[in-house]
């Protein structure tokens, strides 16, 4: 009977999965690792898992918290299984372990083990890393990424071994990806030189990969995202292709029914805004007239300096308050914008003279970038949208010291704006929160609706909303508004993702339309003598 062998990992809080190995792996808390352990007492490339002539070696890779066997730090050690590592002074534990089964057995095993990612209650960013991790392990590939539809658009969520130009390091062409979601026909070969098509093709000689696996995410027959494997070895099958397609197919239930789960959780939180405002925030309001009023009074009945500071303060309170009541209130309220055509460059210049002052307190440099032009939108809304969002990036780059660009310029039917920070950047599990309103993250005194209503009112005006950031490397946040409000066939849409979606402008490979991919990933067909 074949061997199999597979990592027992069991987190501080006593959460346990079991990943399949045949091959080497690495382990680390950054993404490109073969299993990520996202602990932060972690190092970012932390362990290597080798598998040589059949026995098994663990090395550490200069982690700054260890690897611990038996008590000992390990640098290196022949590991055999039963055994158990300790990770980074108990952040995890992993055992080594080593069964004999049948090809059925192990077919049932690989998807008993993914239907788990069904019953486990973690957030999308941890079930799209366990099903790539999953899906690496068993089919033995040693790279990959899946794609989600977002937006009308194929969008990266998770990548193994690839760098931030997915373009240029995989051998596929991104089309040929857009196909495979496109027709929802996969792509399975276990040895390229077999085919002749593909291996003449120069950019796969370059690459020197001799596996490749490409299949889209199906749910009821609607395709929501493509997963993409490869190698540079050709594979022995470990399961059949049937078997891997269920597989496939379970990854896909657990990525949508996570995502359906934070819909949920979002609209509901969304419903209780709109209640809160309905209900308290208009009699809130006018308590608050009433204390400013009685404080503006004391000062001015009362020549006490110690009454003027106490009243000072009281109206700096109330100014704050009115200032949260004014967001809830912007953000349950849907509004039409009061389009005007404007000069933007006195416009946003307008917007950015008060803050200057701000900027040099903190020590960052703020600048301004573009050209003359004008744009359709509503002044005082979108004031409201650019004075977040700079507010926002002088938060971020203050321990800098760094820079914040304001951009903008005209782009076909409307405007671009961009608000460019070399602050510090936003962490991934924070990166797909930020349009939550009421969470807040870097402020002691944030409200948690600024990027919600940003969000929000630049999705009014039709407008689409991108953040693109990593930690250590800044954020942009891109807004396009259009000359028109949206129409009945388009609407505003919003992402967050990491830098290395910033391919999807680089214009080396042909796109698929919002209308396009929406049309495929819901099996339609375009009618007669439509594009």
């Amino acid at each position: 009977m074949p061997e199999r062998h597979f990592l027992l990992i069991r987190d501080r809080h006593g959460f346990e999965r079991s990943v399949p190995i045949n091959r080497t792996v690495t382990l680390g808390r950054q993404s490109h690792c073969d299993i990520v352990l996202s602990d932060s007492m972690v190092s970012r490339t932390h362990l290597k898992i080798e598998n040589l002539n059949g026995e098994w070696f663990a090395e550490d890779l200069s982690s700054s918290h260890g690897t611990f066997m038996q008590y000992e730090r390990l640098t290196r050690s022949r590991w055999e299984p039963g055994a158990t590592l300790r990770i980074a002074d108990g952040a995890y534990f992993l055992t080594l372990k080593r069964e004999s089964s049948t090809t059925s057995e192990i077919h049932l095993q690989a998807i008993l083990q993914t239907a788990q990612l069904l019953a486990e209650d973690v957030d999308l960013d941890e079930v799209l890393e366990q099903s790539l991790e999953r899906l690496l392990a068993i089919s033995n590939t040693d790279r990959g990424f899946i794609m989600l539809l977002e937006g009308g658009e194929l969008t990266p969520k998770v990548l193994r071994n690839l760098g931030k130009e997915l373009v240029r390091d995989i051998q596929l062409s991104m089309s040929t990806v857009h196909a495979v979601f496109e027709k929802g026909d996969p792509i399975w070969i276990h040895n390229v030189g077999a085919d002749e098509k593909l291996s003449s093709h120069q950019s796969i000689l370059d690459l020197q990969l001799k596996t490749i696996l490409c299949l889209p995410l199906v749910i009821q027959g609607r395709r929501t995202g493509v997963v993409y494997l490869d190698s540079k070895r050709i594979i022995t099958e470990p399961v059949d292709r049937p078997t891997f397609e269920a597989i496939v197919s379970l990854c896909a239930i657990a990525i949508e029914r996570t995502r359906l789960s934070e819909d949920n959780l979002r609209n509901q939180v969304l419903a209780t805004v709109g209640q809160v405002a309905s209900s308290i925030v208009h009699d809130f309001k006018n308590a608050l007239f009433v204390v400013r009023g009685h404080a503006e009074l004391l000062e001015v009945v009362s020549t006490d300096p110690k009454i003027h500071h106490h009243s000072q303060a009281i109206l700096e309170a109330v100014e704050r308050l009115s200032s949260l009541s004014m967001d809830v209130l912007d953000y349950a309220k849907v509004r039409e914008p009061l389009r005007k055509t404007l000069e933007i460059t006195p416009y946003l210049t307008s917007i950015v003279e008060p803050l200057k002052q701000r900027a040099k307190e903190l020590g960052v440099t703020l600048d301004t970038d573009g050209t003359p032009c004008t744009a359709n939108l509503d002044p005082n809304r979108f004031a409201r949208v650019v004075e977040n969002l700079l507010a926002n990036a002088l938060d971020a780059t203050a321990e800098t010291k760094g820079q914040v660009t304001l951009s903008w310029e005209r782009v076909t039917g409307g405007m671009q704006v961009r608000v460019k920070d070399t602050g510090k950047g936003i962490p991934k599990k924070v990166m797909r929160r930020i349009f939550e309103p009421f969470y807040s993250y870097g402020k002691r005194k944030g409200t948690g609706l600024g990027m919600a209503t940003v969000k929000k009112i630049v999705e009014e005006h039709g407008g689409s909303l991108e953040v693109l950031s990593e930690e250590g490397e800044g954020t942009t946040v891109i807004m396009t508004i259009p000359d028109h409000g949206p129409s009945a066939q388009s609407s505003g849409s919003s992402k967050v993702t990491g830098s290395f979606d910033s391919l999807k402008a680089s214009g080396e490979h042909p796109r698929l339309t919002s209308g396009e991919l929406r049309r495929a990933g819901s099996g339609e067909h375009p009618a007669p003598g439509q594009s």
